[in-house]
């Protein structure tokens, strides 16, 4: 008897541990199913919005291409049927309109493989000195006087060359946007573990459309006015965040700023400014 109530005891204890753990593994499995369907879920997620940017950029794109091939093969097409009747000023402001409208072409077409390649690259170390690829930054004639107020000694965890690509993407922005009677200060100084460099120019813009040209082909006033669509501030802010900086631009008083953060090279840092770390 006593035999029995053992077996029996121990029969219950084996099927209260199993059940335990029948409960423990479907749990797990549920918790599994869970992780897996929200990974499914972030996934479809990001695929709708890849969709959503690859539709806005193709439609984006096909007009800001059709523009100038319009135009350009326009000018090509009088030129070539009745170019010898047309008086030499004439044929010369067509023949500066295709040179003109070929270099936007292809000035769209560098930003866009520049922003399509651009890789992640926050650790691989590289340094740059940030004064001296800012005082490279450059307007030409005709265009807003620069006023550079950056300090010497200034580095920066970020490539060189991408450094370079981002000075002149800003100079490209600038002079696309800039009031051409006001000045332009780009300073830079250090804030904690940043190096803070800021663009100011006098512009037009609110500040829902200066957050719109962060984005591919963000500005839809070309579609409606024909001023060129410009990739700068896309470039700019993809360059930045890949190696892991900070991209922005508000509104300071009455001017425009643009305001990039990158990691700030450590103060006890003994090493060459362009070699890795």
């Amino acid at each position: 008897m006593a035999i029995g109530a053992a077996l029996l005891a121990a029969a219950v204890v084996v099927l209260v541990y199993a059940r335990r753990f029948a409960e423990r593994g479907y749990q797990t499995q549920e918790r599994y199913r869970s992780q897996v369907f929200d990974a499914e879920l972030a996934a479809l997620t990001r695929l709708q919005e890849a969709n959503r940017i690859r539709e806005d950029l193709v439609g984006s794109v096909s007009h800001e291409f059709r523009t100038p091939l319009t135009a350009i093969r326009g000018s090509a097409a009088t030129l070539a049927s009745r170019g010898d009747r047309i008086p030499i000023e004439a044929r010369q402001t067509l023949l500066r309109g295709i040179v003109e409208h070929a270099d936007r072409l292809g000035k769209l077409l560098e930003d866009m493989l520049l922003a399509a390649t651009v890789r992640a690259a926050a650790e691989s170390g590289a340094v740059a000195d940030v004064t001296a690829a800012l005082s490279s930054f450059r307007l030409g004639q005709a265009r807003p006087p620069v006023v550079l107020d950056v300090p010497a000694g200034l580095a920066a965890y970020v490539d060189a060359a991408s450094l370079d690509q981002v000075v002149r993407a800003l100079a490209d922005h600038v002079r696309a946007e800039a009031r051409r009677d006001r000045p332009v200060t780009l300073r830079a100084d250090r804030r904690g573990g940043d190096v803070v460099v800021e663009l100011l120019y006098g512009g037009t813009r609110s500040e829902s459309e200066l957050r719109a040209l962060f984005e591919p082909f963000g500005s839809r006033e070309s579609a409606e006015t024909g001023r060129p669509a410009t990739l700068a501030l896309y470039v700019v802010r993809r360059l930045v965040e890949a190696h892991g900086g900070r991209a922005a631009a508000g509104l300071q008083d009455d001017e425009v700023c643009v305001r990039i953060s990158l990691r700030a090279l450590r103060p006890t840092a003994d090493l060459p400014v362009g070699t890795p770390v």
